[in-house]
């Protein structure tokens, strides 16, 4: 089956490549800039799932990093060529994702390293921000509270800023869990990092 989803090779780069991937039994077949080649399942070391997010009103979109013995990385999108949400591409991407651990459990994935979020020492500077912010922010949650509670403000000019606080607290909190690094079995995908 054919799967039109953005892909990438790890470089940083404002819109990414719309390329047509074809799993077969050999490997993932590609068709990018009027090139075409194959990525061995053979030379494929290394799958990784990760949910990525735009903002706090964004909906998660999610990734698929493949890593070979050579070359380059591929990573596959779910979002649209800007990074933008694109519902149609999140059922084209769960269904490459689905279809590629099918074909790589029957032919024999012992050689493949399944992880899911993003690598570790990203995670653990993703959570040394989080604490700075909820100190942050908790200050000012609490500053909000006092003032309110001072009777300096009435309940309905505090209760807006302590909503938004509380929310943003919940979005950094979410975002820590799901990006959480560890591996999978990939008889068993990992649904909560694909797209929402």
């Amino acid at each position: 089956m054919r799967y039109t989803l953005c892909v990438g090779d790890g470089a940083a780069r404002l819109k990414v490549a719309e390329a047509e991937l074809t799993l077969t039994d050999e490997g993932i077949a590609y068709e990018l800039d009027g090139r075409s080649g194959l990525r061995s399942f053979a030379k494929l070391t290394g799958v990784r799932l990760q949910a990525v997010n735009g903002g706090p009103r964004s909906p998660w979109e999610a990734l698929a990093e493949l890593t070979f013995s050579s070359g380059r990385p591929l990573f596959v999108h779910s979002s649209g060529p800007w990074g933008v949400d694109d519902p149609q591409r999140d059922t084209v991407f769960i269904a490459f994702v689905e279809d590629l651990h099918r074909r790589l459990v029957a032919g024999g994935s012992a050689h493949i390293t399944f992880r899911r979020g993003i690598p570790e020492g990203r995670h653990r500077f993703l959570i040394a921000v989080a604490l700075i912010a909820a100190v942050i922010f908790g200050g000012a949650g609490l500053l909000v509270l006092y003032i309110g509670l001072s009777g300096k403000a009435g309940f309905f000019e505090i209760v807006g800023p302590l909503i938004g606080l509380g929310g943003f607290g919940f979005w950094i909190w979410s975002s820590v869990a799901r990006s959480a690094p560890g591996s999978y079995d990939p008889n068993h995908l990992p649904r909560d990092v694909f797209p929402e």
